[in-house]
This record gives structure tokens, sequence and C-alpha cells, in this order.
């Protein structure tokens, strides 16, 4: 079996995050360490695609929308990978499941714009199931509604050709893709649960996420949530992909 990779988008700064996400793919997809490659983006790995099962994409507190004068070397390199890799993943239709900064990546590489209207705070939001959703071989296994943690200042404004929307909310109308066959990207965090929350709290207390002051009125309303339908999609993804043929995806 190919093994899967994880492409960390987050700075090294950010080391306890990233180490919590593939963590939390790892447990969630029921990966052993073998059957998953970890690569950090801003050292600038080579990456073929088409020699992994599936690929996830980190969050990252990186935005598209930041200015190319004020980006570190470390997120352009961080850029500069992702889209290569994205390139060949739409290119032959690779398995793949972009989460919040993965996702957004992708409207770029299939040439549409992100949009600020549909800015959401560190919270909880109900994810709503579309009709393709329940068509769909990942989410058609889950609830119509279910809650999920996000927090994003940019988003999709326009739905790419050859890709379905999969899942919505009230103030975010594109929370979920599915391009083609086999490329997924979720606006939310599914690799989020409630304990491996207070670590984002921390890091990203005063931040573009929620203003300082607000930590109490975050933790309060993103607590009491069974979040198990959320990152029961990263065990659907892997289950969907870990037994395709070696020689390639379909």
């Amino acid at each position: 079996m190919k093994p899967f990779a994880f492409l960390a988008a987050r700075p090294s700064m950010a080391l306890a995050i990233r180490e919590d996400e593939l963590a939390a793919v790892k447990k969630y997809g029921n990966l052993s360490d073998d059957e998953i490659v970890y690569f950090s983006l801003e050292d600038r790995p080579q990456i073929d695609p088409t020699k992994y099962a599936g690929i996830f994409v980190s969050g990252s507190q990186y935005g598209f929308f930041d200015e190319h004068d004020d980006k570190t070397p470390e997120q352009i390199a961080t850029e500069e990978v992702l889209f290569a890799v994205n390139d060949v993943v739409v290119e032959h239709d690779i398995p793949y499941l972009g989460l919040c900064y993965g996702h957004q990546s992708l409207a770029i590489t299939l040439d549409e714009e992100l949009t600020g209207d549909y800015f959401e705070e560190l919270t909880t939001v109900d994810i709503e199931v579309t009709d393709d959703g329940k068509n769909d071989p990942i989410f058609g296994r889950l609830p119509n509604t279910f809650p999920a943690i996000l927090g994003h200042a940019e988003a999709f404004g326009v739905v790419p050709r050859d890709t379905v929307v999969l899942a919505t909310s009230p103030m975010c109308p594109v929370q979920a893709v599915r391009h083609r066959n086999n490329v997924y990207g979720v606006q939310f965090h599914p690799e989020i649960d409630s304990e491996s929350l207070e670590l984002r709290l921390d890091y990203y207390n005063g931040s573009k996420y929620f203003t300082p002051g607000e930590l109490d009125a975050v933790r309060a309303r993103t607590s009491g949530f069974d979040y198990s339908a959320a990152t029961q999609i990263i065990r659907n993804f892997v289950d969907t992909y870990r037994d395709r043929s070696t020689e390639g995806s379909s």
C-alpha cells in the first residue's frame, strides 16, 4: 500500500500545532507511523504526489491575501511548493484533503479568487451536508448536520469548474468541495477536537481570529460539542483511498 502524505503548511514556530495536526490525522485516520510521510513545506521538500495514496494539507495562519512584500521566505516557500503539488494533484485527480488553508489553495489552483466576505472568528458552526454531499463517498456517511470548529479570514467566493459543494453553513456557503472525483477541501477543521482546541486558543489569542479579551468567550462557544462526525471525515478519506492500487488513483 502506498503511504499517505501530510503537508505541514504552518511555520515551524507553530511546531506544537503541527505535531498535534499530524497526530490527529494519524489517530482519526487509523494510520501507523509507516503509513504516513510528513513534509514541512517551508523547507522546500521535493514531493511527487503520485507516490502517495492520498495527500493531507494542513491549515495555517498564513493568508493568501497577505501582501507579497510582507511574506517571509518561509511563507513564500510554503506557497510555491504547495501550488506545485496542487498542479499535479488536479491534473491527475489524485486523492487530496485540504484543511482550511489547503482548501483555500485549491480555489487559487483552479483559477478562482478567494473572498474575505465570509470571515468567521474561531468558533463552532453547524455544518450542513448538501445533496451532492449526501451522494459523496466520504460526506455521504456523515450526519446531515454536524458541529465543527473553524476560524478563517478567506474563503471560496466562486465555485470552480468541475467542482461540487459538499457542505455549507449559514455564514459561509462553501464549507467543503470535491473537484472531479478525488480532490477534496474543507473550510472547517475536522482535525480539531475539544482536546486539541485548547492548544489553538493559547496560540491564537489576540490574533485575527479573535481579539484580546475574548478567550473565555471563544472557549465557551466551542465547548461541550461532540466533534466526532467532523473527525470522521479523516477516517472516511483514509478508508476510501488506502486500498487503491499502488499503480495510481482512479
